[in-house]
């Protein structure tokens, strides 16, 4: 008896064992086929071929998986006035999303389209009415981001890019510190980062030349320079300009967000910084967060404003100009210096020398003062791109981004070498030659990289390529050789921004986490009690001694409790 009770164990153990086995085999057939079994025991099997979602991840980053059937990835657009089509073609149906339906089995589609001065109000009405949201969503506003992570409808990609960003993805959101700082929450990567070309908006000081010629000046190096350049326009009149401007500035920049000193024409945060403070921005004193626009340096600044102003280098109305109006003026020949991007020379410089026969401006280094320089580093920081908690295809979506990390890599032979679509933004002309001027591309120019889900850059590659050339190292790429096609103006300027890096006077904003609650709440009457008073500095209008019970006041109003949010955050991220 006892022997048929045991032949009965070793039989049914026998079976379990079996119906493991054809549970196992089951389970690694159902991901895929491929599965081979191993005689010789389990750690032999754990070194076989993983199943093939291991497979499949390995085909996606390296850019080579097609979805069959195709996958739908949906998604909003915030548009503007730059957004072109042609061919009868429109966001939903495009060079572009033919490009991934065909080459990626992916199909994207938009929900809706919506001026970008709209876009957060749509995209919060789809929240609180509970509407489906998109599966990925692409936003600046950090804001609206960070009410979406807090939603709860938006994912952790932090395992996800790990699995299936291609390797030069990884390497370059790895090569700074800063790259995931503004979208990390907890530790966790809440969106993939997007970025703008670094040092787009960094001070060049840019002078009317033939102004300089006419009157046998030099460029100015130091403030004591300009000021003397800066009279003498005012004495002399070169070109017999009436209503002269010798510096022009946008104090009245920012919109519903001014900040008097940082328009992206027309900038005066240089006028701040060899004092010691970038204002409006946060900087790093003895460890801990402080910011620009509290520090006693600031009354040297609105001291030196205030005696421009007094002595008319400044405009009476600068208070009321924003870039645009900035921007006419200087093409009405009016103004004598300009601090502003490197890109001057694509606009507004074309309508000065249109208007003004034989006005041209040069870019030069920022004046020393004491023997330094130093202006706001302009942030490469512009949100992200969120993906939907319940999105099913995120192996899709890193498909299409290891795809279009071609245009970053710009290698060779690749399919985005020379931009995103031939005969859209680029065209080859008779002789081989690649041009992407307006006038060649039969049917007129369209920006296709706005079609993207997200544009992917490299933010310090474009400024740092066009500054080398301007240092004389030879073109190699077709990325270099159109770049080397650049205005030599363009490339000067190119080259001054990243002198201004190496030498350590582009001082970057050092909070670039979230908005914390404080700022949600205060920021916005803080940003308007610093404008109001800065100006009225500025203007005579109130004397700069009350500059400390301006201070008292941004705190006490909810300065303080920003202060240490913001500090709270850098702890955080040392």
């Amino acid at each position: 008896m006892a022997k048929k009770s045991m032949l009965l164990m070793l039989a049914a153990i026998m079976m379990i064992t079996l119906l493991a086995a054809c549970s196992s085999n089951s389970n690694n057939g159902g991901q895929g086929s491929g599965a081979t079994s191993s005689p010789t025991g389990s750690a032999e099997a754990s070194q076989s071929p993983a199943p093939s979602e291991d497979s499949n991840a390995e085909a996606i980053r390296n850019g080579t998986h097609k979805f069959d059937p195709p996958v739908t990835i949906t998604t909003v657009k915030a548009t503007d006035g730059t957004f072109k089509f042609k061919n009868g073609e429109n966001l939903e149906n495009n060079v572009h999303t033919k490009w991934a339906l065909e080459e990626l089995g992916i199909q994207l589609k938009n929900l809706w389209e919506s001026p970008g001065d709209q876009f957060a109000t749509k995209v919060r009405l789809m929240l609180t009415s509970k509407e489906t949201l998109p599966d990925v969503l692409m936003t600046e506003d950090m804001a609206l981001i960070n009410e979406l992570i807090q939603s709860g409808h938006y994912r952790d990609i932090t395992d996800d890019f790990e699995k299936y960003a291609s390797d030069g993805m990884k390497e370059l959101y790895s090569s700074h510190p800063l790259m995931w700082s503004q979208v990390t929450h907890e530790g966790k990567k809440m969106a993939l980062p997007n970025f703008a070309h670094a040092g787009n908006d960094n001070a060049v000081m840019w002078i009317r030349q033939d102004w300089l010629d006419e009157l046998g000046l030099k460029a100015p190096a130091t403030f004591e320079e300009l000021e003397t350049v800066m009279q003498t326009f005012l004495d002399k009149k070169p070109g017999g300009t009436n209503n002269l401007i010798p510096l022009g500035l946008s104090l009245g920049s920012g919109g519903n967000n001014p900040n008097p000193f940082a328009g992206w024409l027309g900038e005066s945060t240089w006028v701040f910084g060899p004092y010691g403070t970038i204002p409006y921005q946060w900087l790093e004193k003895e460890g801990k967060l402080v910011h620009g626009s509290t520090l006693p340096e600031m009354k040297d600044g609105l001291t030196r404003l205030n005696d421009w102003y007094n002595k008319g280098y400044i405009s009476q109305e600068a208070g009321l100009h924003d870039e645009n109006k900035l921007a006419e003026l200087i093409g009405q020949g009016r103004v004598g210096i300009v601090v502003a991007p490197y890109w001057l020379p694509n606009w507004p410089i074309p309508d000065l020398k249109k208007n003004v026969e034989g006005a041209d401006m040069l870019p030069y280094p920022l004046p020393t003062l004491n023997g330094k320089s130093a202006a706001r580093d302009t942030t490469f920081l512009r949100g992200g791109l969120l993906v939907k908690e319940d999105f099913d295809h995120v192996d899709a979506l890193f498909l299409y981004l290891n795809r279009i990390f071609g245009r970053v890599s710009q290698e060779p032979g690749g399919e985005f070498e020379n931009g995103w679509a031939k005969d859209y933004d680029y065209t080859i002309l008779a002789d081989g030659s690649v041009s992407v001027a307006e006038e060649d591309i039969q049917g007129g120019k369209v920006g296709v990289a706005k079609y993207v889900l997200i544009d992917l850059k490299n933010p310090f590659k474009n400024l740092e390529m066009l500054a080398n050339i301007s240092r004389g190292v030879e073109p190699k790429t077709s990325a270099e050789k159109r770049a080397a096609m650049s205005n030599p103006s363009t490339l000067k300027a190119a080259e001054i921004v990243d002198d201004g890096w190496k030498n350590g006077y582009a001082i970057a904003q050092q909070f670039t986490g979230a908005p914390t609650p404080a700022m949600q709440s205060k920021s916005g009457i803080l940003v308007k009690l610093e404008g109001d008073t800065f100006i009225s500095m500025i203007y005579g209008k109130k004397p700069i001694d009350d500059f400390d019970n301006f201070v008292k006041e941004w705190k006490s109003i909810g300065g303080e409790d920003i202060t240490k949010e913001a500090n709270e955050w850098y702890q955080k991220t040392k």
